[in-house]
């Protein structure tokens, strides 16, 4: 089989890049992926290739069904990024965010805490103040999710102890220890937004909503699953890429029509395509057309794009999507 010489892959570049949009985001990733890795093989030095492939293979390892295949292919490079610039404040972050999405709490605290400590010459390397402070908060939450850990620990040696002067001896501490650990509430971790509200739900709360029959006039958009489901009345489901989902998504929350410009930023921060909004509002548009569908679900409006239910609507999605955001965009 011909090797690619250097040029060849430079120009694939190119073309890769303009193909954005033009094809589901996740094909495009993995496209990037298998493109990166050919250039770094004629290239292992170069620090562009090794930055690209790092940011594709975070970003493909969002996607739910490839979650965890992607992640640890994206914890070993940024590994070895600071195996080679030790003060690279950058991966250290991004490792904490993966570390905490993979609940190893001891080693989110550790890079988390390089992250803050370390003091890059490379501007590109560098954490910004926002990047601080999340890392903080994040870093916060690490040692609260550990504590809970050890205490459950204790809580199950606890329940299982059969020496009843143990037991007795040790329940103050118990319950002692329960109390200020949860003083601030229980977690409710899956959230429920609908035309009027947002709340935080149990697990209970969640599939007490969803057993409850579609009004006629209802639709509802569901990040539970292992798939993102559009369910319309009569149990009519239409599954969405993940892309497609945070789009919808996005448009539903928004009252008004929202502009191209707005969406691009929103949904498509790292994007350098001018036409990504409007290939993808195409491809969206596809996967909502329905013979069950009284309307077009998404208007085109002077002022950009808007969702056209024009009864209730009900999404789902746990709290943790929101911070999956931070891991692929931070």
């Amino acid at each position: 089989m011909k090797k690619n010489t250097l040029d060849e892959l430079l120009e694939e570049e190119l073309i890769w890049e303009r193909q954005e949009g033009e094809m589901d985001l996740f094909t495009w990733w993995e496209k990037g992926i298998q493109l990166y890795r050919k250039l770094l093989s004629l290239d292992r030095d170069n620090e562009r290739f090794k930055i690209q492939l790092a940011n594709l293979l975070l970003k493909a390892g969002g996607d739910l069904k490839m979650r965890q295949h992607n992640f640890n292919r994206a914890l070993k490079l940024f590994r070895d990024l600071t195996q080679m610039e030790p003060e690279h404040a950058m991966a250290y972050y991004r490792l904490g965010f993966l570390y905490y999405y993979k609940q190893e709490w001891r080693k989110s605290i550790r890079h988390f805490e390089f992250a803050l400590r370390a003091r890059p010459a490379e501007r590109s390397h560098q954490i910004h103040r926002e990047q601080q402070m999340k890392a903080l908060c994040y870093l916060a939450k690490a040692y609260q999710k550990m504590s809970l850990s050890v205490f459950e620990q204790a809580n199950e040696m606890f329940v299982a102890e059969s020496d009843p002067a143990v037991a007795d001896a040790v329940d103050p501490f118990i319950e002692e220890t329960k109390r200020d650990l949860y003083s601030y509430g229980e977690s409710k971790p899956y959230v429920m937004v609908t035309q009027d509200q947002t709340l935080s739900l149990h697990e209970e709360e969640v599939l007490r909503y969803q057993s409850e029959e579609l009004a006629a006039n209802e639709v509802r958009l569901d990040f539970l699953g292992e798939e993102i489901y559009l369910i319309l009345p009569s149990h009519v489901r239409i599954e969405l890429s993940e892309q497609l989902g945070k789009l919808l998504r996005f448009l539903m929350e928004n009252k008004r029509p929202v502009s191209a410009q707005t969406i691009r930023e929103n949904i498509f921060p790292d994007s350098r395509s001018e036409s990504i909004v409007r290939r993808t509002i195409q491809r969206l548009r596809n996967a909502l057309d329905h013979p069950r569908l009284p309307v077009d679900l998404i208007l085109t409006t002077i002022s950009g794009y808007q969702w056209n239910w024009p009864g209730e609507y009900k999404i789902f999605y746990r709290k943790d999507d929101i911070f999956l955001q931070d891991i692929i965009h931070s």
